[in-house]
């Protein structure tokens, strides 16, 4: 009679232990799919804004060799030079904002691919505890041995 109490209870802690870890795997999967969709959409817009932030600053550092080119006129070079100073220094403070958004992004998608891998481990747990607790067998071995696998002295 004990034997079937004890089996009863570790089978009832196996279900509390498969369903902890359904709604482990839920809530992981529910948090992982829009927090990759936002990354995704931040990170495309970010690689944009770093694409056009290195057009400018190109654009800004031509303008300077321009205005060191001895064919240019000194006054047009003069402010061809202050002209392309300011603009790259723009061009760069954008750079560096694009990228520190660029990499929080990534970041994000890193997080939201862990969660999504949270979620397939705790399903899988999840998995095996059902298993375990429907299984009458489960805790008792073929061979007759007791659980340990030694026969009793």
């Amino acid at each position: 009679m004990p034997d079937e109490a004890d089996e009863l209870i570790l089978k009832m802690q196996h279900l509390e232990a498969q369903a902890r870890a359904q709604e482990q795997a839920r809530a992981g999967q529910a948090s992982a799919g829009p927090l990759k969709s936002r990354a995704q959409q931040m990170a495309f817009e970010a690689g944009q804004e770093v694409a056009a932030a290195e057009a400018a600053q190109r654009i800004a550092e031509e303008k300077q060799q321009k205005a060191r080119d001895p064919a240019t006129p000194p006054l047009d070079a003069a402010d061809l030079l202050v002209q392309g100073k300011a603009e790259a220094q723009d061009a760069r403070t954008r750079l560096v904002k694009s990228r520190a958004r660029l990499n929080f992004a990534l970041d994000q998608m890193d997080e939201a691919d862990r969660r999504a891998w949270d979620a397939l481990q705790a399903d899988a747990r999840a998995e095996t505890h059902g298993q375990l607790a429907d299984d009458p067998l489960f805790n008792k071995p073929a061979d007759g041995l007791p659980p340990g696998g030694k026969p009793p002295a």
